[in-house]
């Protein structure tokens, strides 16, 4: 799979592209799947597992003890079927397209959005929590459940992202507070389980709280060019990225980078 052209220039020109139906169902119930056991604790403890800070704080225990659960991270690094669904060649076409070839892979996470719990997100950049500067990254955020306003769906600003990292009136904190960002010309990104939104890593996104009795969960893989990246930036890229010197490890984990 690969972007059509109108695709390509909607992501240079707001910030962000859809794909619809990236995931095939198969896939996607194997993603859905390991996600739960991820947030579970059945897989690898190196898997970061973050609770809902409202649930946490007033020990609320749900029927359905996923409901507990905001966010987990690492999922690459210490799982090999995360590893595997970060080389599929649909994703890696789409980024190739929006990044240019030489790619790596830079990190992950995965949002779950809990039924009547999953809290909302402040509007931000994601550029901010990697670097002073804008780096070669790009974003696929993948819709294992529909997402819709009632469950807490993106929202984005289109074409922001050109102005590059905003001003914060903290410059330590890579987040909006309530009131400080402007988000007038916000739209919600509504998809259906399977669909994919590539985005730019200074689009600024935000979400609200999920309100439904339907999860939300996204697996969230980053990707970053190479080739345009400077000689102090590659401690960044090794640290993120889950680059490997093994010698029949995919491309886009290979240590070797200019």
């Amino acid at each position: 799979m690969t972007l059509r052209p109108d695709q390509i220039r909607d992501y240079h020109a707001d910030g962000f592209t859809i794909v619809e139906g990236l995931i095939p169902p198969g896939l996607l119930k194997d993603i859905a799947e390991h996600l739960d056991r991820a947030a579970l604790g059945q897989l690898d403890s190196g898997i970061a597992v973050q609770v809902e800070p409202e649930v946490q704080r007033l020990d609320i225990r749900p029927e359905n003890p996923l409901n507990r659960i905001r966010k987990v991270s690492r999922v690459v690094r210490h799982d090999s079927f995360f590893r595997s669904v970060a080389t599929c060649e649909s994703i890696l076409s789409c980024m190739r397209d929006i990044l240019g070839d030489n790619l790596r892979f830079f990190g992950d996470e995965a949002q779950l959005k809990p039924a009547f719990y999953g809290s909302a997100h402040a509007w931000h950049q994601d550029a901010p929590y990697f670097y002073s500067i804008p780096l070669p990254v790009a974003t696929v955020w993948i819709a294992v459940d529909e997402a819709t306003p009632e469950n807490g769906c993106l929202q984005v600003v289109p074409g922001l992202h050109r102005q590059g990292i905003l001003k914060r009136p903290n410059s330590d904190q890579p987040w909006f507070d309530e009131g400080e960002f402007d988000s007038t010309d916000a739209v919600p990104v509504v998809l259906n389980a399977g669909d994919a939104l590539f985005f730019h890593l200074c689009l600024p996104h935000g979400s609200g709280p999920n309100t439904s009795p339907n999860r939300r969960r996204s697996l969230i893989y980053r990707y970053i060019n190479v080739d345009r990246i400077t000689t102090d930036m590659i401690s960044l890229v090794e640290r993120h990225g889950c680059l490997s010197n093994a010698s029949d490890s995919h491309p886009i984990f290979r240590m070797a980078i200019p």
